[in-house]
């Protein structure tokens, strides 16, 4: 329902700045309502996002992005874009990561958090809040596995100075990277949007992976250090599927908060 994407540049190979720009203006695709852009730089995190799409926030970027960056554009289906709590990359105290796909069981996440008050409407917030502040005996996989719904989940750590990117595709929602020889890392929604960033920003991928479901990856100075498998619940059966909610995503049909 969104699209999302992120980078790590390794050895200055390519301009961070252009391709946060490069992905905003490609991933504007699957979403116009609201774009936005976070990434890490000495020890501090930006945030750079406003209801606009993706091609007019690239033109508003500077050349002070940093190396380790995520990338979202927004088709808005809870929480108006106008409000910019709403729109990625969110920030809930630590985290901050942009989300594609939908958190079904928001409410109930944010319940289970310790001292954290929702901010906003939107309910990828959940997702990225029990990430941060779900009961401390909790590792990451089994806060990953409590998500519901459909996602795919980049985030960066405010406190983190070693700049670490980190991922997590858990149901559904697709998420795939490329990295080139000298280890700069992309993430994007789709392999299509992947290589023609790749093509865009004079990068040479020397391999694509696709992110099965289930699965968590943290990426550092260019070498993922982890690969976590995260627990699913089962696949829902097509019994399932005749009496649920379920719908395959409409990318040219206009969101809820189209502008008018």
């Amino acid at each position: 329902m969104c699209g999302i994407g992120a980078f790590q540049i390794i050895n200055n190979e390519v301009s961070p700045a252009k391709v946060a720009r490069v992905l905003a203006r490609l991933l504007q695709a699957r979403g116009t309502d609201a774009s936005g852009v976070a990434w890490h730089d000495n020890g501090n995190t930006w945030v750079n996002k406003s209801n606009v799409a993706g091609e007019v926030l690239a033109r508003s970027l500077g050349n002070d992005v940093g190396n380790t960056g995520i990338v979202h554009t927004r088709w808005a289906t809870q929480g108006s874009p106008t409000n910019n709590d709403n729109n990625h990359p969110i920030d809930v105290g630590g985290i901050i990561g942009v989300h594609n796909g939908h958190v079904a069981n928001d409410d109930a996440l944010l319940a289970r958090c310790v001292d954290y008050k929702r901010c906003a409407q939107v309910d990828s917030e959940a997702a990225f809040a029990f990430i941060a502040h779900a009961p401390s005996e909790m590792s990451l996989t089994d806060r990953l596995a409590q998500i519901r719904g459909n996602a795919a989940l980049l985030w960066l750590d405010s406190y983190d100075t070693s700049e670490t990117l980190h991922a997590a595709r858990l149901t559904s929602s697709p998420l795939v990277f490329g990295q080139t020889a000298m280890g700069s890392i992309v993430f994007a929604s789709t392999t299509a949007i992947l290589v023609e960033t790749a093509k865009r920003c004079d990068m040479q991928l020397e391999y694509m992976h696709e992110m099965e479901e289930g699965t968590y990856v943290k990426v550092q100075h260019g070498i993922l250090t982890d690969m976590l498998t995260v627990p699913m619940p089962p696949k829902p059966t097509w019994r399932d599927y005749a009496t649920s909610s379920l719908f395959d995503h409409d990318y040219s049909k206009a969101s809820k908060y189209a502008r008018r």
